[in-house]
């Protein structure tokens, strides 16, 4: 009996040698997706204050730029690009003024996989009406 025990002691390593790499992808998968999210959510955000810039009349799209750029800066979010469609006096009353903001995400497991880079852009467009 004992010599069988000795027989199976590694057989846990093993096991746990072959799973351990398949659990790590999963593990940093779902913080990357957890990452993403949440840069969508600042991007989303980002995207309705440009929006909110967009509807006054004064405003330019140096403005709109400018303000998304500030929100995404103090989000910790960096090299954005955003556009706006009829900002501020572009518009009249009725009309919907869009801005889309679009930010290159970079995956943790975008290494591990062969094959893909690992990046990929998160894009929203805000819309709203000059009043």
């Amino acid at each position: 009996m004992i010599h069988r025990w000795r027989g199976e002691r590694g057989q846990a390593v093993v096991e746990f040698a072959l799973l351990a790499p398949i659990l790590i992808v999963l593990v940093m998968g779902v913080l990357d997706m957890a990452r993403a999210y949440s840069v969508l959510q600042v991007v989303t955000n980002a995207a309705r204050e440009g929006a909110r810039q967009g509807i006054l009349p004064d405003s330019t799209d140096a403005l709109v730029t400018t303000t998304v750029e500030t929100f995404l800066t103090a989000a910790g979010q960096a090299g954005c690009t955003t556009i706006g469609v009829n900002v501020g006096s572009a518009a009249s009353a009725g009309d919907s003024t869009a801005v889309t903001v679009s930010c290159d995400f970079e995956a943790l497991t975008g290494t591990l996989i062969p094959g893909w880079e690992g990046t990929f852009a998160l894009a929203q467009t805000a819309t709203m009406r000059h009043e």
